[in-house]
């Protein structure tokens, strides 16, 4: 009398198998698995956008660092710290998401120079050095 009977308790199979009856079939006639292609490389006239975006951030970057590396005594570059960034990544943002079109690779330009002279230089001519 203690032990159950049978027909009471299921039986884990009974589980699995009521489970796996209420799934759907994925449809037979698309195929589970897309081939996508990879991404294209951008355009040669994007490349040069690009590059033409990143010269004339480093051009504002010498212009704008020039006077506080030559001087003997530096003072704080913290002022061109902040203005380099409104210039990279807040005309570059505005030129890559509202402007869009040929700005788009010259902002992406303008922000992937600066983070490549911060990296190069070890933020000298960024201004992180304060």
């Amino acid at each position: 009398m203690t032990q159950p009977r049978d027909d009471q308790v299921p039986s884990l199979e009974d589980e699995i198998f009521s489970v796996a009856s209420t799934v759907e079939a994925p449809p037979s006639d698309q195929p589970r698995l897309r081939w996508e292609r990879p991404p294209r490389l951008p355009a040669r006239g994007d490349l040069w956008t690009g590059t033409a975006g990143a010269l004339t951030f480093t051009l504002v970057d010498l212009v704008m660092m020039y006077g506080p590396m030559m001087m003997s005594r530096r003072p704080s570059t913290l002022p061109q710290f902040f203005a380099l960034l409104v210039v990279a990544f807040g005309l570059g943002s505005l030129l890559v998401w509202k402007v869009g079109g040929r700005g788009r690779p010259f902002g992406f330009g303008m922000m992937i120079c600066w983070a490549f002279l911060t990296l190069v230089s070890v933020g000298f001519m960024t201004g992180l050095d304060f």
